[in-house]
């Protein structure tokens, strides 16, 4: 399963994001973007069922460093296309 979770950085929390994010929150993580607009951070992760992703989403957001929105991947363009 493949996830895109869209994140707002709590004020005064940007110091504390790289030290403090729970471990668990890095287990299957492809990428870490900072971004421009509406969302602070990108993060494009991997779980091997939803019970997992369960787990680092409740890691996530148990923080208290993000607020977040998080997709689920459905297919990439190229698949979607020969459907």
């Amino acid at each position: 399963m493949k996830f895109i979770t869209l994140a707002k950085v709590r004020p005064g929390a940007w110091a504390r994001l790289a030290h403090d994010l729970p471990a668990a929150c890095y287990e299957g993580m492809k990428s870490a973007h900072v971004v421009y607009g509406q969302y602070d951070v990108v993060f494009e992760w991997e779980a091997k069922d939803l019970e997992t992703a369960n787990k680092i989403m409740k890691h996530m957001t148990g923080s208290d460093l993000l607020t977040s929105e998080t997709l689920v991947v459905a297919s990439t363009l190229k698949e979607f296309g020969q459907i």
